[in-house]
């Protein structure tokens, strides 16, 4: 029983972002020049998925335009939600679509590099469990899991040393317990009391894990990982390239502009459509499409958007 499917969530208002997802749903939003998407939508391919269903709410066009410019050969299906369903709500329109014996679960608004493979294997090893879930070393702002000695979760909150990230795989009869249609969430509502059968297990992993739940952490992550690239940690995003300015790495989309007269205080993000003009002075930020900046103009610390043919600048410590 390989796995084949997987469900991505993407319905989120992104409210922690705001005023970035007023006009950008979070899950397109660019890391590294590409949109969040495409990195959630790559991983999935490599860990041999097939079929993608990805839920959608707040600006539905966008999620789902994001989504097929980074389809990555993936056959995928959308399921709208008038109302947001939640994080287990959202298997009710699913339950008739999904064909394969088990499918894996991302939140569409992380970015990271667990092993889906190491979810699998350890899932189908253990023929009673009904899910898997990805358990990194906790952070204290996340609630802590509770893990036995044979890695079934004992409780969520409480005592725990580990985290739950939201990436999981799952058995398709784990849907035989959702308690009925409507807005659910997957712990309190569905995995919660399955815990006393033993059926849920926690599978310790290691690897980089992406919260971009806000714009500090966003604008952090993202020049954290693009002294990666620089690094060659990271390899250079498709559509862009690397380069060094006044000691500092540029990553510049092929369709940025840069001019040669600005001058670089720390390192920069530039997306598709940017346009620095000269003795402009950029540090520590991030571009998205479009974003101008003028003529001697002074950005350091935030993140940029395009407003009616202007920038719109969000100071942001990172």
């Amino acid at each position: 029983m390989a796995v084949r499917e997987a469900v991505v969530l993407a319905a989120g208002l992104g409210l922690r972002m705001r005023p970035l997802t007023d006009r950008t749903p979070k899950p397109a939003l660019p890391f590294l020049n590409r949109p969040i998407l495409h990195w959630t939508l790559g991983a999935l391919a490599e860990a041999g998925v097939e079929r993608v269903f990805i839920n959608l709410h707040h600006l539905p066009q966008a999620v789902r335009q994001a989504a097929e410019s980074g389809a990555a050969g993936l056959d995928l299906k959308f399921s709208f939600e008038p109302t947001i369903l939640g994080t287990a709500g959202v298997f009710g329109p699913l339950r008739g679509l999904l064909q394969g014996e088990a499918f894996f679960v991302v939140n569409g608004d992380v970015v990271h590099s667990l092993d889906y493979g190491v979810l699998e294997a350890d899932l189908l090893a253990h023929p009673e469990a009904l899910a898997a879930l990805a358990l990194l070393p906790r952070d204290r702002s996340y609630t802590p899991v509770g893990l036995d000695g044979e890695r079934r979760i004992t409780g969520f909150g409480g005592e725990g040393e580990w985290m739950f990230p939201g990436v999981y795989a799952a058995r398709r009869t784990l849907l035989d317990h959702l308690p009925g249609p409507g807005p659910r969430e997957l712990v309190p509502d569905l995995l919660r009391p399955l815990l006393p059968s033993g059926t849920v297990r926690g599978v310790p992993l290691t690897g980089r894990w992406l919260d971009l739940g806000d714009p500090s952490v966003y604008l952090a992550s993202s020049l954290a990982a693009l002294r990666d690239v620089a690094s060659a940690v990271r390899p250079v995003p498709e559509g862009s390239v690397l380069e060094t300015r006044d000691g500092h790495p540029l990553l510049r989309h092929r369709k940025a502009w840069v001019s040669r007269d600005a001058t670089l205080t720390g390192p920069v993000v530039a997306g598709p459509g940017v346009r620095v003009e000269p003795r402009a002075h950029i540090g520590r930020l991030i571009l998205l499409e479009g974003a101008p900046v003028l003529r001697g103009e002074r950005l350091e610390g935030g993140i940029v958007q395009a407003s009616d043919g202007a920038n719109s600048f969000l100071p942001v410590r990172a």
